[in-house]
């Protein structure tokens, strides 16, 4: 269990105990009510400093196991018992004088421990208010105690919605990596690695039944096998399955699934765990929805037990280690099988054929380890048809930008994409930097070279222009620039 949570359980648990007793009524009449007020207001503050806390650093293992509406119901109940008649008691000056006085030694005591006891100081405030405080105000402090503990906590409870994306999926990382240093689940890992380790096995038909294999064995009987889906939604999930693979893999023939297949998770139970994979991605096999996921593990009416909590989290590494498997043998079908149609590709063609004419000059202002290959690799890149499948159509749109008519190219969006190489580290650190680049492209070497057909006022302000993706234009078309520059500046060293 995570330390906070045992902080604000016990804290919870002693206000419990001093407001659950047989005779309430009672013990309010023989011990001091300003305990009660105090243990309350401690446990609203400690729901407080958790909250700034968790402001911070969101921790998703506070909400696993915290069970936010059971506690929510006991404060509720408690305050609806402070109603009662047999807590409107008359005011009693002895009682309030006495509690006063030994509130008031007590703090003497704490703050110096050689201090003597004089009963017969007088009272200083704030201790002489409390001996004048009526008893019924003493339950009036108690009632707003604790609504300010049913307020905190339950804006403790609704803080993982409030909170960036980033935020959150930064805590599911984080909350998952400290899971995979668990024994357990790095056996079952291991497990896997030996799964894969006969080739038979890293099919796409062996690799899903043996995720619904271990989803029946995890998560078959758990908290999750209760989540609220709809028939609909099930139909939709799995009809988004088949659009990343084959009818025959996702389910196939009787004598295409081996002896020990089984049990195996049903549709339904399979479905409710694709609920946390992003089936939106392309020909791509992502996990994890990061949204699904914190939505999932931090709902209020969610308490797993340390048992269903490792099992979701050893479900969610292992899915992660499939995905990379996966993602191989769907790289190798997209490879093979990617191209434009026959228009498209023509298109594109006579663009790049004017690009690598210019790109021809600049080769003066390459980087040092940088050649023109790949500065017209980085434009082939842009336009190829083996980029993820979900970038074809911002491609038809980058094309468009790039075309002036069909035999030339529009010099605006070259001067842009040259912008785009500079980020990505192509070019020299010149200075200035777009005049350098201006004056190799504008240079002739002789009759039969085409002439730069853009005046340097404007090439400079195409090329200063760093806020070029925001026009509305761009929209679509920046989706293939901020992709490519991405994966090249993840592999840069």
């Amino acid at each position: 269990m995570y330390e906070e949570t045992k902080h604000i359980t016990a804290r919870l648990q002693v206000l419990e105990f001093l407001m659950t007793q047989a005779n309430l009524a009672d013990l309010f009449r023989h011990t001091d009510i300003l305990l009660f007020v105090m243990y309350a207001q401690n446990a609203a503050e400690g729901v407080t400093t958790q909250y700034r806390l968790m402001e911070e650093r969101l921790d998703i293992s506070f909400y696993v196991s915290f069970p936010f509406d059971e506690w929510l119901r006991k404060i509720q109940n408690w305050k609806e018992k402070l109603s009662n008649p047999e807590f409107q008691l008359e005011h009693d000056t002895a009682i309030g004088k006495g509690r006063a006085a030994r509130l008031q030694i007590l703090m003497e005591k704490l703050c110096d421990r050689n201090a003597v006891p004089n009963s017969k100081v007088k009272l200083e405030h704030p201790y002489d208010s409390i001996a004048r405080k009526p008893y019924h105000q003493a339950i009036e402090e108690l009632e707003m105690a604790l609504d300010s503990l049913k307020t905190n906590l339950g804006n403790l409870a609704m803080l993982p919605l409030r909170v960036s994306g980033d935020k959150r999926g930064k805590a599911l990382r984080t909350y998952l990596d400290n899971a995979s240093r668990k024994e357990s689940i790095q056996t079952e890992l291991q497990d896997y690695v030996y799964y894969c380790s006969n080739k038979r096995n890293t099919s796409v038909i062996r690799q899903l039944l043996y995720l619904r294999q271990r989803i029946q064995a995890l998560v078959g009987k758990d908290e999750l096998s209760d989540l609220d889906i709809s028939e609909s939604e099930r139909h939709e999930l799995l009809n988004q399955l088949k659009n990343i693979f084959e009818e025959d893999e996702i389910n196939p023939a009787p004598k295409q699934i081996p002896a020990k297949a089984k049990p195996w998770a049903n549709d339904e139970l399979f479905s409710k765990v694709l609920n946390f994979v992003n089936l939106n991605a392309g020909q791509h096999f992502q996990v994890l929805d990061e949204d699904s996921i914190v939505d999932f593990l931090v709902r209020k009416d969610v308490t797993l037990s340390d048992g269903e909590e490792e099992h979701l989290q050893t479900l969610f590494l292992l899915m992660e280690a499939m995905c990379q498997q996966l993602e191989g043998t769907l790289q190798t079908r997209f490879d093979n099988t990617a191209r434009h149609s026959d228009d498209i590709q023509q298109r594109i063609n006579r663009v790049l054929q004017h690009v690598e004419t210019y790109n021809a000059r600049l080769l003066p202002c390459m980087a040092t380890g940088k050649t023109l290959a790949d500065l017209n690799g980085l434009f082939a890149q842009w336009f190829s048809p083996k980029v993820d499948v979900s970038l074809r159509e911002p491609q038809v749109e980058l094309l468009k930008l790039m075309e002036e008519g069909l035999d030339n190219i529009r010099m605006e969006t070259y001067v842009h994409l040259l912008r785009e190489a500079s980020e990505m580290n192509l070019f020299k650190k010149l200075r200035p930097f777009s005049d350098k680049l201006y004056e190799a492209l504008s240079k002739v070497e002789n009759r039969d070279d085409e002439a730069f057909p853009i005046a340097k006022p404007s090439f400079n302000k195409y090329f200063r222009n760093p806020d070029f993706t925001k026009d509305p234009k761009w929209h679509e078309a920046s989706k293939v620039l901020k992709s490519l520059r991405k994966e090249y500046l993840n592999l840069e060293p």
